[in-house]
């Protein structure tokens, strides 16, 4: 006969140990304009496992239009004037959804602005498996929200030597300001070999300066059938999924499954009134 005691607690703590939803900030070393496809990209691989995604433009540079989300209402709109969460909330083609913290005019310098968008991207990260956010460092060598400081940091690097660079510039900038903490380092136009070279440098120079630890995320070979792919209007893994970047998008996927421990959940489902 079954213990219904102990089932009722091992139910119990699988509630509790539940995964929760993340928000996961990626910045760009140098290589700002192929940020936006490389999120989109892997929005997608993330959400072929039936994860709810959503892509968050929160970057000093213009990638609205990328996001097509030029003309959409902002986050910062939504607190100002209480208008539906809804307006400032977009579903791609691709499926995913997109929204932009801020318009070009908005500031995010009144406290007040600052705790009520803070409080707002809490309350989406609840609804999402996950939050993808494409971000920058502000002249305060912070991320637009208290969140995004608090969050996973992906810094996107290539391997020209000037990229590597900037990639150890804003780990060494963001922890002057937010204190030592850890980065995951994705390599773009690159085989694996490569990428770990790369990987390798920038991790023996910030753990031997700021005794800091980095973790390889992954590399992004650089495939014609990618670009092939972007040309369409489509993601890679959905027009070519027997393409190396395919499988680079889809072990990355994974390996923020493994790091991040979301999974989707049956009775989740983003909406907003």
């Amino acid at each position: 006969m079954r213990n219904f005691e102990n089932d009722q607690a091992a139910g119990l703590r699988r509630i509790m140990s539940a995964p929760k939803p993340r928000v996961v900030s990626v910045l760009s070393a140098g290589v700002e304009l192929t940020l936006p496809r490389m999120l989109t990209n892997l929005a997608d691989s993330i959400q072929q496992s039936g994860n709810q995604v959503l892509i968050m433009h929160a970057s000093v540079y213009s990638r609205e239009s990328h996001y097509a989300l030029h003309k959409s209402a902002s986050l910062l709109d939504i607190c100002d004037s209480g208008i539906a969460t809804k307006n400032a909330i977009k579903v791609s083609p691709y499926g995913f959804s997109v929204t932009k913290l801020s318009q070009k005019n908005q500031s995010l310098s009144k406290t007040t602005s600052l705790q009520q968008a803070n409080q707002l991207v809490q309350s989406l990260a609840q609804n999402y498996d996950i939050v993808i956010v494409d971000a920058s460092i502000n002249d305060q060598g912070q991320l637009a929200l208290p969140i995004l400081n608090e969050s996973e940091i992906i810094i996107q690097v290539s391997r020209s030597p000037e990229s590597i660079k900037q990639a150890y510039t804003l780990i060494k900038l963001i922890c002057s300001q937010l204190g030592r903490r850890s980065f995951g380092i994705i390599v773009n136009e690159a085989d694996d070999e490569q990428a770990q070279l790369v990987f390798q440098n920038i991790q023996q120079v910030a753990k031997r300066y700021m005794q800091i630890e980095l973790e390889f995320f992954g590399a992004i070979p650089n495939d014609e059938e990618l670009n092939r792919a972007t040309k369409l209007g489509r993601t890679v893994i959905d027009a070519f999924p027997l393409a190396k970047a395919s499988a680079a998008f889809s072990q990355i996927a994974k390996k923020l499954d493994a790091q991040f421990s979301y999974a989707p959940s049956p009775f989740k489902q983003a909406s907003y009134r």
